[in-house]
């Protein structure tokens, strides 16, 4: 057989080769991927491995099984939407607790519209039958709570401050899940325009 002169052989195309980081980075990415399309109960190292685009042997050399991927996914998004939500919380303060909120809830709206997929993946944890899942949202919805009573609670103590401030989360809550699922039609001027005036009902 005639040997094919070397100009003539197609190069075939190799995967550059990636910094134990950034292959990590790379495949907790195919999860968030996973988990916003099928839903966290599909992430897997099989379903993973496949969106990403690389063997399995890879995958392993990265994570010992699925419930090691997971860990490290849920821990790398956790730690995300600290980042993004720390410097925005309301403080106690003399500012009035209406106006507060109301800030709060438009530096929410615009983190959630920073990281549409990170928030999209948070709020379908919130619905995952897995209690493990669920819990990781629900830590954190805890100290938005609290912080909300602390800061309601200033202006007026004998208030049920507790049912306000779920109140306002929930509203919050709604409207992320709103901002991402409907964007043309409730755009976050209108709902904050909407919670001015509802929150101008606040003690």
């Amino acid at each position: 057989m005639p040997r094919v002169p070397d100009e003539d052989r197609k190069a075939r195309p190799y995967a550059p080769r990636k910094s134990p980081e950034e292959r990590r980075e790379q495949l907790l990415d195919a999860a968030l991927r996973v988990t916003v399309r099928d839903g966290i109960h599909k992430v897997s190292m099989d379903t993973v491995s496949k969106e990403a685009g690389v063997t399995r042997p890879v995958i392993y050399g990265v994570f010992t099984d699925t419930n090691d991927l997971l860990s490290a996914f849920l821990a790398r998004e956790e730690t995300a939407v600290i980042a993004q939500m720390s410097p925005i919380l309301p403080t106690v303060g003399d500012e009035d607790p209406g106006a507060a909120v109301l800030i709060f809830l438009e530096r929410f709206l615009m983190a959630v519209q920073e990281a549409p997929a990170r928030w999209r993946a948070v709020f379908a944890l919130v619905d995952s039958t897995a209690a493990a899942f669920r819990e990781r949202v629900e830590r954190g919805r805890r100290v938005l709570i609290s912080v909300l009573e602390d800061l309601l609670r200033i202006e007026d103590p004998d208030e049920d401050t507790e049912l306000y401030a779920r109140a306002i989360l929930a509203l919050m809550w709604d409207a992320g899940r709103t901002v991402l699922a409907e964007p043309d039609q409730f755009p976050p001027e209108r709902i904050t325009t909407f919670a001015r005036k509802l929150l101008q009902r606040l003690p």
